[in-house]
């Protein structure tokens, strides 16, 4: 990476890092990940398991963000670019560099900002520049209580948009594709790179290019495809019962993004159905004629098994 000429903007921030930026030149493909976040978390883990992915990427059609560099505190990397950060982030720490996934552009965050902002807000969004960095969490096992049109709350924001099923079915987007990714995703990362996926991201964003598998056009959202990230939490497990017990785990205690079994709506029924059937068929491309063949059919007995004991 080279010397840079523009300050940096946070474009994100998590319970691990911040997340940053530039606008132009030859960095601003790059989102710069700062360890400057809760204690415990570590980008250096991070590093390594967006490296465990990235290696089976070619067996999944989610898109996975290219990994670039690690660098400490004391890495030559800050020598150059310290002085890029705000005043407050001028102190040095643990930096990992990614692709950056590119955020909806201007006309597809006004179609968003239209349907579901209230109009109160709609021209502060509209002009706000931490709301360009608009990525969508597409949330397949979750519907919003309500069916009002639009937020009822005095809070809106586009960075991690919230997109409930209900409002994936108003937007005309393909459930049943983004479904079958997940499945193909949460069963390669688990039988090819022994990792548990515990509190990985999906998110909708447009595609880096048109090579990429699955992309999905639609009227509101344009061109889109589905994107993993975020790998601070992952574990790696065995493949016996109890990696898939500390999968199950893991599954639940992430947010919503896949479906879930046990609902009372007939479309989310079949959605699971469809998830579920994606899960067995590309575990046992990947576990056939193995012993641990049987694993994948194991997962999904205790995922419904819990969300059984789980309701009243």
């Amino acid at each position: 990476m080279t010397t840079i000429s523009q300050r940096f903007r946070r474009i994100g921030q998590g319970f691990c890092a911040t997340v940053w930026s530039v606008s132009h030149g030859s960095e601003a493909a790059y989102a710069v990940k700062r360890e400057d976040g809760s204690d415990g978390r570590s980008l250096l883990k991070d590093y390594i398991m967006h490296q465990k992915i990235l290696e089976i990427a070619s067996h999944m059609t989610v898109s996975v963000p290219a990994c670039h560099y690690f660098a400490s505190a004391q890495d030559p990397w800050w020598d150059e670019r310290l002085s890029a950060f705000p005043a407050q982030f001028q102190l040095a720490c643990n930096v990992l560099i990614t692709d950056r996934i590119l955020p909806f552009p201007e006309v597809v965050r006004r179609r968003i900002v239209h349907l579901y902002c209230p109009g109160n807000l709609q021209s502060s969004i509209n002009n706000s520049e931490p709301n360009q960095d608009c990525l969508i969490r597409p949330y397949l096992g979750r519907r919003r209580l309500g069916k009002s049109k639009q937020s009822r709350f005095e809070a809106f924001s586009l960075r991690n948009y919230p997109l409930h099923l209900d409002q994936i079915e108003q937007l005309s987007l393909d459930s049943f594709l983004i479904a079958r990714v997940m499945a193909e995703t949460l069963a390669n990362i688990y039988w090819r790179a022994h990792v548990d996926a515990n509190d990985i991201e999906f998110v909708l964003a447009p595609p880096k290019d048109t090579t990429q598998a699955n992309i999905m056009g639609s009227p509101v959202l344009g061109d889109h495809v589905v994107w993993i990230l975020d790998f601070d939490c992952c574990n790696d497990m065995s493949l016996d019962e109890e990696g898939v017990d500390q999968a199950v785990t893991a599954f639940y205690k992430n947010d919503r993004f896949c479906p879930r079994p046990g609902s009372n709506e007939a479309i989310d029924q079949a959605l699971w159905q469809e998830f579920k059937l994606q899960f067995v068929e590309a575990s046992q491309a990947i576990l056939q004629g193995t012993p641990e063949a049987r694993l994948p059919v194991l997962w999904v007995d205790l995922v419904e098994k819990r969300e059984r004991a789980s309701r009243p």
